[in-house]
C-alpha cells in the first residue's frame, strides 16, 4: 500500500446519527459549558467510552446486570445518558 493510500486511511470520517430532544439539549448545553462545538464533544464522548470499554473489556450491558439494575434474562435494553 503506498504512502498516500495511507494517509487518506487515517482522515476523519463523517457520520450522521438521530438524537432525542433531551440528548441532543444536554450535549448542546454541555457543549457551551466547556466552550466547544457539539459534533467535538461527541467525538470526544464516543472516543472515551470506546476507550473505557477496552480498558475494561466489559459490553456495555454487563454492568447493569451484575449491579442488579437489570436481570440477565431482561429482554429490556438499558440505556444511559
Amino acid at each position: 500500500m503506498n504512502d498516500r493510500i495511507r494517509v487518506l486511511q487515517r482522515q476523519p470520517r463523517r457520520i450522521s446519527i438521530t438524537l432525542s430532544y433531551h440528548v441532543h439539549e444536554a450535549l448542546l448545553s454541555r457543549s457551551e459549558e466547556e466552550g466547544r462545538s457539539v459534533s467535538n464533544l461527541c467525538a470526544f464522548l464516543l472516543e472515551d467510552a470506546l476507550r473505557d470499554q477496552r480498558r475494561n473489556l466489559v459490553t456495555p450491558a454487563q454492568p447493569l446486570i451484575h449491579q442488579g439494575a437489570i436481570s440477565p434474562n431482561s429482554h429490556v435494553k438499558a440505556r444511559r445518558f
